[in-house]
């Protein structure tokens, strides 16, 4: 089977210890009528049925863009119409095998009580075998056809995740034509970091994230062991974004990969989103808005997971209650309290992860360890 590999990314989990940083396209959708906020947030934890509940609840009287989503959304997840993604990708083999995926994404985003990854890997198996020459003589063990699925995409000219795997409860699929490799330097807080930046451009597939959302919602990038990669058209390299978001958000993922090699994905979220949360300043109030309404504790989405805690942890220390849901309330409160009191959780979080050694896995779900 595909091996369980946490992605920054993943969006999204992909490769050895990354996790997807979202972006979004920046524009807001008008309608009063769809709750574009909750069918996004369904989206996100690969959970699309009760996204189709929401729509068949509106049936008419809705404005040209929000008709055009829903019939987009019925296409894709019911009614079998969606554009032919093989005559939309310019290499014949790359097309069939998003084909595969896509089919599998579908499914598994329709049912969430079943585990498609045994069909997923009796599809790509022979896949490999009929148009991947150096594993047709071999046999292909589950827990390695990601590994070939990687040397065969690269084999094509194009670029993937170093081995094929998981972002959350899904095996998710990036595709790239273009790369281009450079430095940045910054501070963290106290620390200077130099890092490699991978900027990514040219994509065929953004993985499930952006299949689930129409494009929505997709990885902004990851990082890995001690690289950073960047979907470049997702930022402004000038803007707070890219420089808290992205760098600030992966930089310290790098950091906790170093320190805590086996941090689960939750905190390891739960760490870079405080980060986030205090340095920013002009995208401070739209963070908190987006994580307050892609919070959920039950979710196996470490992203949707940590936003509820580090919500939860923030609305604790500055409201006194358990979670503060109106945003309203936060722009009450000054924004350099909020940068302080977001870095005191960091560093509380810090001193706990340092009390149980280099081995910690994880505090925020110690009991699933």
């Amino acid at each position: 089977m595909f091996k369980i590999l946490i992605q920054f990314q993943l969006l999204l989990g992909l490769l050895t210890q990354a996790v997807p940083g979202f972006s979004q396209h920046q524009y807001e959708h008008p309608s009063q009528d769809l709750n574009y906020d909750q069918i996004y947030a369904y989206g996100l934890d690969a959970n699309i049925s009760p996204a189709l509940d929401l729509l068949k609840q509106f049936s008419g009287d809705l404005s040209v863009e929000d008709q055009t989503f829903k019939q987009r959304f019925l296409d894709r997840f019911v009614d079998g119409k969606e554009i032919d993604i093989e005559a939309s990708v310019p290499h014949q083999k790359i097309g069939e095998l998003l084909t595969i995926f896509r089919g599998y994404w579908r499914m598994s985003m329709l049912d969430t009580t079943q585990n498609f990854d045994g069909h997923l890997a009796s599809q790509v198996g022979p896949f490999l075998k009929k148009n991947y020459p150096p594993v047709r003589d071999i046999a292909i063990q589950r827990d390695s056809i990601g590994y070939y699925l990687s040397r065969y995409i690269h084999s094509q000219g194009f670029f993937t995740t170093k081995e094929v795997g998981k972002t959350g409860r899904l095996v998710d699929l990036p595709i790239w034509q273009t790369q281009l490799d450079t430095i940045y330097t910054f501070e963290l807080h106290k620390d200077k970091l130099q890092v490699p930046v991978v900027m990514m451009k040219d994509f065929l597939s953004l993985g499930w994230l952006q299949y689930a959302t129409l494009g929505r919602h997709y990885p902004g990038g990851w990082a890995r062991e001690d690289t950073l990669f960047c979907v470049r058209s997702a930022y402004d390299l000038d803007s707070e974004q890219f420089q808290v978001s992205y760098l600030a958000h992966e930089g310290r993922h790098l950091e906790d990969y170093q320190r805590y090699p086996n941090l689960k994905s939750y905190d390891l979220e739960y760490r870079a989103k405080l980060t986030e949360l205090s340095l920013a300043r002009e995208s401070l109030f739209d963070l908190i808005s987006f994580f307050i309404k892609q919070s959920n504790k039950e979710s196996k989405n470490p992203h949707q997971f940590a936003n509820y805690y580090l919500i939860r942890d923030l609305s604790r220390s500055l409201f006194k209650k358990e979670f503060e849901a109106d945003l309203e309330q936060w722009k009450a409160v000054r924004p350099d309290k909020i940068n302080r009191t977001a870095f005191k959780l960091l560093k509380k979080n810090a001193k706990q992860l340092r009390k149980r050694g280099k081995s910690v896995k994880s505090l925020l779900k110690p009991e699933s360890i």
